[in-house]
């Protein structure tokens, strides 16, 4: 494990991924071989999931624009790693998030959502027999948990969680506590919900108002933490507000990507000679790490480090494999993208309202 998240760990009171964590994964996938998924918490929940056997695992769609960037997919990927050994997987839509939040009017949310965003998850990898989908505008039960924690949390909790806060966020972060904990309304059992760092505040408070709550009998959540995949210029992580540091999917026009990939920051040396010398720092070089969450073959991963850190081959030859690897990556994923399109068109996903539809399906 790199220094950069040890130090996450110990800044957040996070922990370290017990042995178990390995048994509610799929241990093949890169990001629990490479350690992508880094932390949890906690550790204690994990080793309670593996002895009961199920759980669920959860993650959000948050339609407010017509694209994903790698960030997303990361989170995908991460679904993935779980999808073979959850009792249930589901995405569910945050459109009354993005309308309270982001000012996505419920119609444009949800043409967002069916034409572009449950499409790309499902080309993306996840499976559409086992995926679980729904929007939050839909689901009713969700809001009485919701309402639950209403009146569990106080506005000064709000406060030391979120800083200055609003109508707006407040309702949001209502109705997240009601997604994380709405498919325990039909059974009882640990949920896991994989995350960046910058959503734990939603975990930590999720799990108080579970110490609290008197209506229900809900186990924890665990907040499984990812990496974040980095801001093309190396500052912070990659964002849809910042475009020409991001690498979105699909990218349509290979050339704006090719100068996209080139002026990404380098790990290299400022000479040629001192690259071919010393070899590059892959801890801070951008195509590098990008690669670390995207290329599968793990003897090819290994490869590239070994020649690139001894200065056998320099940033620019990494640069032009990332721009190749991703251009024939764009060009597979729109063909999957059109046919899981042809799903959702036809219906022939698991879409749901409530928690009688989900009891049918569980």
């Amino acid at each position: 494990m790199e220094d950069r998240a040890r130090k996450l760990i110990e800044e957040f009171g996070l922990d370290y991924l017990p042995e178990e964590f390995k048994d509610i994964t799929d241990e093949k996938h890169i990001y629990v071989r490479r350690g992508i998924l880094f932390a949890c918490r906690t550790s204690e929940d994990i080793i309670k999931i593996k002895e009961a056997g199920d759980f669920y695992a959860l993650t959000g769609i948050m339609p407010s624009y017509e694209k994903i960037h790698l960030g997303t997919l990361a989170v995908v990927e991460s679904m993935k790693a779980f999808q073979k050994k959850s009792k249930l997987t589901i995405v569910l839509v945050a459109d009354l998030e993005a309308l309270a939040t982001r000012n996505i009017p419920l119609d444009v949310g949800r043409k967002y959502a069916l034409e572009y965003h449950i499409p790309t998850y499902i080309a993306l990898g996840l499976d559409p027999n086992k995926t679980i989908f729904y929007f939050q505008s839909d689901n009713v039960d969700l809001q009485k948990i919701a309402f639950d924690a209403a009146k569990e949390i106080t506005l000064s909790e709000f406060r030391a969680v979120y800083g200055d806060v609003n109508p707006s966020r407040i309702v949001s972060v209502l109705h997240q506590i009601g997604d994380m904990l709405f498919p325990q309304l039909v059974k009882p059992m640990h949920g896991i919900i994989p995350v960046g760092l910058d959503q734990d505040p939603h975990i930590r408070l999720c799990r108080d108002y579970l110490k609290r709550t008197r209506v229900y009998n809900f186990k924890p959540i665990v907040g499984v933490y990812i990496r974040d995949v980095p801001s093309l210029d190396g500052q912070g992580k990659m964002s849809k507000s910042e475009p020409h540091k991001a690498i979105f999917i699909p990218e349509e026009d290979y050339e704006t990507l090719r100068k996209k990939i080139f002026k990404a920051f380098s790990g290299g040396a400022p000479s040629l000679e001192e690259q071919r010398k010393r070899g590059a720092d892959l801890s801070k070089d951008i195509p590098y790490k990008i690669l670390e969450f995207i290329l599968k073959d793990e003897e090819q991963l290994l490869k590239i480090a070994e020649d690139y850190s001894t200065g056998k081959i320099i940033s620019g030859e990494v640069k032009e494999f990332l721009f190749e690897y991703l251009k024939s990556f764009m060009e597979d994923f729109k063909g999957k993208l059109e046919q899981a399109r042809e799903l959702v068109r036809a219906k022939d996903i698991i879409l749901i309202h409530s928690k009688d539809d989900l009891k049918n399906i569980a």
